[in-house]
């Protein structure tokens, strides 16, 4: 008996070491599994755009354990969305200063640290990190359209067009746009300064960056209506035209720039142009101004099937305004011209409560023109608003 104990005693020495090691890697388990609940709810709360959620389970996933790089990185963004920028930067800096990271993984926290600081207005401080970020071949792209922003910031364009410049070949559409407008921005500042030439120097580069820009041809042609001369009206036509192939919500601009360019509306080439104007973009203002051509030059039969013909067309209440006003001039009776003219004025009132622009990307809305949206900051986006009562 005693020596079936004795065999006994090594059996039931592995039995407790695996029960305490089997106690132990269930207690590990369910750390790990809390661990995965606090981060898959953090993500869940952050899909949601819940970031104080977000933040609160991102924080405990981190007290829990060793928390993954990126969810230390991620972290740091939602404090930084959610304006506590110190936190931010620090939580950055100290991924940025790990020895144990990986060198990628060190520059990629060194970017969104350039973010916090730039967050925070230390331009000076994210311009040093981006400076060295260029310098490596991961971060090249990403630090050099970061700094091209930064520059337009601070609008410093002739840093910003030098920069994306020599790093031409990285920049996508959108960064080739951003320096098309610098040009034009510098472009200004020499007109103001009366200094023509260069002027037109820097527009004509601006034309290079962006094959479908219409600023710069705006700008153009504003400048050759400006200078006047025998062959003008004929110049800015061209351009004109340009402008509409290019972009088919330029209708308004070019309606102005032809009304400026010296012809008289009885003029041939004027109504050509309208014509071609009306083919190729979709503005109401165009339409309503040749039907009104139309009236002046051939009368009012041939107006009113021109009116009625858009109006079938394009269905539009600006142009309908339109033409309830030139029903009015003479061609209905004087009970039905009052009562027009009243149903006019309250269409009239509708349209002049709405706002004439507005941004395709963040839905801001506008009765001036910006070339660059002030909410969401990015160009060209902001254009005459085109519905039923738009242009």
């Amino acid at each position: 008996m005693f020596e079936l104990l004795f065999l006994l005693l090594p059996i039931a020495a592995a039995y407790g070491y695996y029960m305490g090691r089997n106690s132990y890697n269930v207690k590990r388990a369910g750390e790990k599994t809390e661990q995965t609940k606090n981060y898959l709810r953090g993500v869940d709360f952050f899909i949601n755009n819940d970031k104080d959620q977000a933040v609160d389970q991102f924080i405990a996933y981190l007290d829990s354990g060793n928390p993954s790089f990126e969810s230390s990185l991620a972290l740091g963004n939602l404090f930084r969305q959610r304006g506590e920028v110190d936190r931010a930067i620090s939580l950055h800096t100290s991924l940025a200063n790990n020895d144990s990271a990986e060198p990628f993984e060190s520059e990629m926290a060194q970017l969104e640290l350039a973010t916090d600081f730039i967050s925070a207005g230390l331009l000076d401080r994210a311009e040093a990190i981006l400076l060295e970020l260029v310098e490596i071949p991961r971060q090249h792209k990403s630090s050099v359209c970061m700094l091209i922003k930064l520059y337009e910031q601070v609008r410093d364009f002739e840093k910003a067009i030098e920069l994306g410049s020599e790093h031409k070949d990285v920049l996508g559409p959108s960064e080739l746009n951003s320096l098309s407008h610098y040009y034009c921005e510098l472009a200004l500042q020499d007109i103001d300064s009366g200094r023509i030439k260069e002027a037109t120097k820097r527009l004509n580069i601006a034309q290079e960056f962006s094959e479908n820009a219409i600023r710069p041809l705006i700008m153009l042609c504003e400048i050759k209506i400006k200078e006047g001369g025998p062959d003008v009206s004929s110049k800015v036509i061209e351009i004109i035209e340009k402008i509409a192939s290019k972009d088919k919500n330029s209708g308004m601009f070019c309606l102005e720039l032809l009304s400026k360019c010296g012809l008289e509306k009885t003029d041939p080439l004027y109504k050509s142009t309208l014509e071609s104007l009306a083919k190729k973009t979709s503005s109401a203002a165009v339409l309503a101004e040749l039907c009104d051509v139309v009236y002046k030059t051939q009368g009012n039969e041939e107006a009113q099937k021109l009116y009625l013909s858009f109006i079938n067309e394009r269905p539009n209440i600006k142009l309908f305004s339109a033409y309830m006003g030139f029903r009015t001039n003479g061609q209905s009776t004087q009970g039905e011209s009052e009562t027009v003219m009243q149903l006019k004025s309250i269409i009239d009132a509708r349209i002049a409560s709405h706002h004439k622009f507005s941004c395709s990307s963040c839905g801001f809305e506008s009765s001036m023109m910006f070339w660059q949206c002030p909410s969401c900051r990015r160009f060209d986006t902001i254009r005459p608003t085109h519905s039923l009562d738009g242009d």
